[in-house]
């Protein structure tokens, strides 16, 4: 390769780069000297390219101060392919919403971050040796060991620290284990039920076969004749449902996939909020054959962004995913896994909990009561008293699409049962919404409550 080409790479490069506008207005450029390093070219070669931007108007100079990028308009590309905008729906992409309903969201408004930022420095003197070494992909073994204390005694989940894998969310663990596994699982989800965990498997290439759920949850006989490898469940607080799976339930669960050989992936992805009863126990606890994979997370107890979460295996699947992992490294970021430990450790995560347990215990009551006032004998609620939303009927002639639409278009962030089903659900006379009351503020909920009630009733005048 001559240096003539590299000249006009690294020029076409940096043209094409301050045409899309990488570069803001009058920011500089890197140093002929850098720049030569990072291309491992002369720097002779990098003057070359300069020189050609400076002659053809895209950078200036500034004496003894180096190269600099010029005002310019972004260039019109008039292509209808390009250019042509995505359709208006709710499904597009908000950052914000004036109220928000959604129940992937947690009130992060009392969130103790002087504390937090205090466990991270700390975290950067105590461990900076192992941050400065190729992390283990499970995680950090001190977070593992917290987080086993942790759910032995808050959720009957008894393990060792070896068999925790610690990640960036429950898409990634979930990838990391069917790539140990094997493809061309059967896997049965319940329906309606996590959309998310849906799509991945789907996207894995993996047999995905619905569930649908009775008054008691998954239905079992239904797994039976589906005959899945995997059953994925949310037991204690069904998604979205709200359903809790009684004793009996888990039980003929556990016997079929021990009888079968197969296993349960148990998402407990909320179990830290009851309201009015004691945590349910898990179906990990229950199993006395390694049969369950156990899912937990701090989405919900701390903030989705910070992106931690676990996986519990049972040994059998636990030897394949450490042999294929074995030098895999991990993407969780470091530094917040050690704050976390130390966050859990001294005992600050559970008073958080609690007090994040009281604000939601009002903001679900105020909810309730705001909701038969202002819909009456139009509403039906489900109310299973547990994790940070519930189901609501509400009686409209409105369609899914147009209570999703308006709810968009009046500026409330706003679900339907229609995104958890495998399947379009039938228009009747009651649709189906799914409410969460985390992130709004308490002042808030009566005004969106009674937004909503515009919306529904809208139809009617």
């Amino acid at each position: 390769m001559t240096q003539t080409y590299k000249y006009r790479e690294i020029y076409l490069k940096l043209k094409q780069d301050i045409l899309s506008q990488k570069y803001n207005s009058h920011e500089k450029l890197p140093s002929k000297r850098q720049l030569s390093i990072d291309q491992n070219v002369s720097i002779n070669t990098v003057k070359n390219a300069y020189e050609q931007l400076f002659a053809e108007g895209y950078i200036y100079t500034k004496e003894r101060q180096g190269y600099f990028v010029e005002a310019l308009n972004k260039l019109i590309i008039q292509d209808q392919h390009i250019t042509q905008p995505l359709n208006n729906s709710p499904t597009q992409i908000k950052s914000s919403y004036r109220y928000s309903l959604s129940h992937m969201t947690t009130d992060i408004s009392q969130f103790p971050i002087d504390l937090w930022s205090k466990y991270v420095k700390e975290a950067f003197h105590l461990f900076k040796h192992e941050m400065s070494e190729i992390p283990v992909y499970k995680g950090p073994l001190e977070l593992r060991k917290s987080i086993a204390q942790l759910i032995s005694y808050k959720r009957g989940v008894v393990c060792y620290p070896e068999q925790i894998i610690v990640g960036s969310g429950t898409a990634n663990l979930l990838s990391s284990l069917f790539k140990a596994i094997s493809n061309n699982q059967k896997i049965a989800i319940e329906n309606p039920g996590y959309s998310r965990m849906r799509n991945l498997f789907i996207g894995m290439g993996q047999d995905v076969v619905n569930i649908p759920l009775d008054n008691k949850g998954l239905s079992v006989e239904h797994v039976k004749q589906a005959k899945p490898d995997f059953v994925v469940t949310t037991p204690s607080h069904q998604f979205p449902t709200g359903t809790i799976m009684p004793i009996s339930r888990r039980i003929e669960l556990l016997n079929w996939v021990t009888e079968h050989n197969k296993y349960i992936i148990e998402d407990d992805y909320d179990s830290e909020y009851k309201y009015g009863t004691d945590n349910i126990p898990s179906l990990y606890s229950l199993d006395k054959n390694e049969r369950v994979i156990y899912l937990g997370t701090f989405a919900k107890t701390l903030m989705p962004s910070l992106r931690i979460s676990y996986m519990v295996l049972p040994y059998p699947l636990l030897y394949k995913f450490d042999a294929i992992t074995d030098t895999s490294i991990t993407d969780l970021s470091l530094i917040n896994a050690y704050a976390l430990h130390l966050f859990i450790k001294s005992g600050n995560y559970e008073k958080y909990i609690r007090k994040m347990h009281h604000t939601y215990t009002e903001k679900r009551e105020l909810f309730l009561k705001v909701l038969k006032k202002a819909f009456k004998e139009d509403v039906s609620i489900y109310d299973m008293e547990a994790g940070l939303h519930f189901l609501i009927n509400i009686k409209t002639d409105l369609s899914y699409q147009e209570i999703e639409q308006k709810a968009h278009d009046h500026d409330i962030e706003l679900y339907t049962i229609r995104r958890f089903m495998a399947d379009e659900p039938e228009n009747t006379p009651f649709k189906t919404l799914i409410i969460g009351f985390a992130k709004i503020n308490r002042e808030d909920i009566e005004p969106a409550i009674l937004k909503l009630k515009d919306i529904i009733y809208e139809s009617h005048r």
